[in-house]
């Protein structure tokens, strides 16, 4: 009787174990599809733009922005991630590179949907401006 106690127990102790598992497999949340928006211009000396987008994700996802190209690429620029408040045309900055070479890429999270801008700018080091203007493309991709 002594060398079945400890049997029994080991077999009640497996079922109930085994009854608090869930059959159910645990499934995560369908990311939300990505959008690419482009942004194109010229950059002056002391000059900046700001491009604003939306994240249209309820659940919101990673965004990222990528300096796809400079022309000269002899100069670094400033590239920001931020919001974009539409009433006053402002991008508060979230997120700054301001030494951004071809393909630099700044990368943020939002947990909802948002209205965001990317910023590009002269970042004038050492109180000195770009010596010439600079052609740009940035590549932005989102929820």
């Amino acid at each position: 009787m002594r060398e079945s106690l400890p049997r029994i127990l080991l077999l009640m102790m497996f079922a109930v174990a085994a009854g608090a598992c869930d059959s159910d497999p645990v499934t995560a949340p369908t990311p939300a599809p990505t959008t690419t928006d482009v942004f194109t211009g010229t950059l002056n000396p002391n000059g900046a733009s700001n491009y604003p987008f939306v994240v249209t994700a309820v659940i919101g996802g990673t965004v990222t922005a990528t300096l796809k190209s400079l022309n000269p690429n002899t100069n670094a620029i400033g590239l920001s991630l931020g919001t974009w408040n539409g009433s006053i045309n402002t991008c508060s900055i979230v997120l700054d590179n301001s030494f951004a070479v071809q393909d630099a890429v700044l990368t943020g999270r939002t947990s909802t949907f948002a209205s965001l801008c990317v910023r590009v700018y002269d970042p004038a080091t050492n109180s000195t401006p770009l010596p010439n203007t600079v052609d740009f493309s940035v590549e932005v991709v989102h929820p």
